[in-house]
């Protein structure tokens, strides 16, 4: 359990590179210098924030990130072209190119998520945490509040990168899995999840 003294707030975007941080060792793709590698994964980190209000962090009493999450609705939309439109042009067509496979991945398995999902459920988008024990206190804070919003069900995808397990942990429910082909190898799928929980 984390300290009481954890404030749950809107995200600060300030707080974006520490976000980008957690997840450079996780995300880069396999070309690249790091600039290109951090660039990469802050574009799948805006990717999922949304033009809404639902954009979390949990700090502490030193205003110190802790954990964030970034929720989406259907409809929903983000600034992230624009970004990478102007952010792209100091990598080469060959690195661009290896990053489109970020972003075609991703708009895939966004779209299918969404087309589980009625009006009245909403989509965590994207969840990271700096500290243990900090994820399962935004996730059970912000589960409360969204359903307090009249949000039904939580959907979320994930794939075999991540620690999808701790969401069976956390009361999700696997509803959808597949293959990726082109991040398949010969000796093993690349797997990839969609998870529902119930407000």
């Amino acid at each position: 359990m984390m300290n009481k003294e954890a404030t749950l707030k809107t995200f600060d975007m300030k707080n974006l590179p520490l976000v980008v941080d957690v997840v450079v060792p996780l995300w880069s793709p396999p070309i690249g210098d790091s600039e290109f590698k951090r660039f990469n994964v802050e574009y799948i980190v805006r990717n999922n924030i949304s033009e809404n209000d639902y954009r979390f962090e949990l700090v502490d009493s030193d205003e110190n990130l802790l954990s964030a999450a970034f929720f989406t609705r259907k409809g929903d939309s983000s600034k992230v072209e624009e970004w990478y439109a102007k952010e792209s042009v100091r990598f080469s067509d060959e690195l661009k190119n290896a990053s489109e496979m970020s972003r075609t991945y991703l708009t895939m398995m966004d779209e299918c998520t969404l087309s589980l999902m009625n009006a009245d459920d909403i989509k965590m988008s994207l969840f990271v945490s700096r500290k243990p024990g900090a994820g399962s206190e935004i996730l059970n804070r912000l589960c409360k509040m969204l359903s307090s919003h009249g949000w039904k069900n939580l959907y979320l995808w994930t794939d075999c990168d991540c620690n999808w397990s701790w969401y069976e942990k956390h009361g999700f429910t696997l509803v959808q899995e597949d293959s990726y082909e082109p991040f398949s190898s010969e000796h093993e799928d690349y797997k990839t999840y969609i998870y529902k929980k119930k407000n």
